[in-house]
Protein backbone atom coordinates (compact mmCIF):
# COMPACT_ATOMS: atom_id res chain seq x y z
CA UNK A 1 0.00 0.00 0.00
CA UNK A 2 1.46 3.38 -0.74
CA UNK A 3 -0.45 5.39 1.59
CA UNK A 4 0.22 3.15 4.94
CA UNK A 5 1.75 6.13 6.58
CA UNK A 6 -1.01 8.07 6.84
CA UNK A 7 -3.25 5.35 7.51
CA UNK A 8 -1.09 4.35 10.16
CA UNK A 9 -1.18 7.83 11.89
CA UNK A 10 -4.41 8.21 11.50
CA UNK A 11 -5.73 4.75 13.53
CA UNK A 12 -2.45 5.36 15.87
CA UNK A 13 -1.75 1.49 14.78
CA UNK A 14 1.84 0.55 13.81
CA UNK A 15 2.20 -0.33 10.11
CA UNK A 16 3.04 -3.72 10.90
CA UNK A 17 -0.32 -3.98 11.85
CA UNK A 18 -1.90 -2.88 8.63
CA UNK A 19 -2.89 -5.26 6.16
CA UNK A 20 -5.08 -4.18 2.72
CA UNK A 21 -7.80 -6.94 3.39
CA UNK A 22 -7.88 -6.54 7.04
CA UNK A 23 -11.51 -4.44 7.98
CA UNK A 24 -11.50 -1.32 9.17
CA UNK A 25 -14.59 -1.86 11.07
CA UNK A 26 -12.39 -3.93 13.51
CA UNK A 27 -10.51 -1.34 14.28
CA UNK A 28 -11.07 2.52 15.37
CA UNK A 29 -13.03 3.43 12.16
CA UNK A 30 -14.44 6.20 13.86
CA UNK A 31 -15.29 9.85 13.06
CA UNK A 32 -12.18 10.80 14.77
CA UNK A 33 -10.11 8.42 12.50
CA UNK A 34 -11.62 10.10 10.03
CA UNK A 35 -10.90 13.95 10.52
CA UNK A 36 -7.59 12.72 11.12
CA UNK A 37 -7.25 10.76 7.73
CA UNK A 38 -8.99 14.23 5.96
CA UNK A 39 -6.36 16.10 7.72
CA UNK A 40 -3.20 14.68 7.26
CA UNK A 41 -3.83 13.86 3.31
CA UNK A 42 -5.17 17.79 2.92
CA UNK A 43 -1.34 18.43 4.98
CA UNK A 44 0.08 16.46 2.90
CA UNK A 45 -0.92 16.71 -0.60
CA UNK A 46 -3.68 19.74 -0.02
CA UNK A 47 -6.04 17.87 -1.22
CA UNK A 48 -9.37 17.17 0.58
CA UNK A 49 -10.66 13.33 0.45
CA UNK A 50 -14.97 13.61 0.00
CA UNK A 51 -16.24 11.96 3.15
CA UNK A 52 -19.23 11.20 1.33
CA UNK A 53 -17.19 7.87 0.00
CA UNK A 54 -16.72 6.59 3.47
CA UNK A 55 -19.76 4.52 3.53
CA UNK A 56 -17.83 2.15 1.02
CA UNK A 57 -15.13 1.52 2.73
CA UNK A 58 -14.24 -1.99 3.82
CA UNK A 59 -11.05 -2.42 3.97
CA UNK A 60 -7.47 -0.80 4.76
CA UNK A 61 -6.84 -1.09 0.59
CA UNK A 62 -10.10 0.90 0.29
CA UNK A 63 -8.63 3.64 2.05
CA UNK A 64 -5.66 3.39 0.49
CA UNK A 65 -6.95 3.43 -2.84
CA UNK A 66 -9.01 5.98 -1.66
CA UNK A 67 -6.03 8.27 -1.07
CA UNK A 68 -5.12 7.88 -4.19
CA UNK A 69 -7.61 8.82 -6.12
CA UNK A 70 -8.17 11.96 -4.16
CA UNK A 71 -4.34 13.12 -4.78
CA UNK A 72 -5.10 12.20 -8.69
CA UNK A 73 -7.84 14.70 -9.25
Amino acid sequence: MKHISIISKSFDLDKKDIKGKNKVEKFNWDSMTKIKLISFVNEKFSKSIDHTKFKKIINFKDIDDLIEKTIKK
